[in-house]
């Protein structure tokens, strides 16, 4: 089991990591626990986080206990008050506060199709 504690890391990779109050760029782990942490890639078979900020964070299982991410993809995803951008999962539970809702997207979709629709008729003339 690897633990790290106060640093910046670039990379941690093992079978059980655990990671308090560092950054870290890479974590590859059968399982991973993250503890008031930063992290730029996250992948292993199962991740605990809590109160931590993640960029990409791929694995079978998550649970996130108030931790910001810009993408989440999981078989099974646990979240209570935590916020991301983009989240693709079987199966959520939880409370989870997402950036891009169905109706925003649909709403996006829909003036991107209408700016290009626009600009092409622009540049016909």
């Amino acid at each position: 089991m690897s633990h790290e504690s106060g640093s910046i890391i670039a990379a941690v990779t093992g079978d059980s990591v655990e990671i308090d109050q560092s950054a870290v760029r890479q974590v590859d782990a059968e399982r991973v626990e993250l503890r008031q942490a930063a992290a730029q890639h996250v992948h292993g078979e199962s991740m605990d986080a809590a109160e931590s900020a993640m960029f990409a964070v791929r694995a079978g299982e998550v649970h996130m206990r108030d931790c910001a991410t810009f993408a989440v993809m999981g078989e099974r995803v646990n979240v209570r008050e935590s916020t991301t951008l983009l989240l693709f999962a079987r199966s959520v539970e939880g409370d989870v506060r997402s950036a891009i809702t169905p109706a925003a997207a649909f709403a996006f979709g829909l003036g991107a199709v209408a700016g290009i629709a626009i600009l092409r008729r622009l540049r016909r003339r």
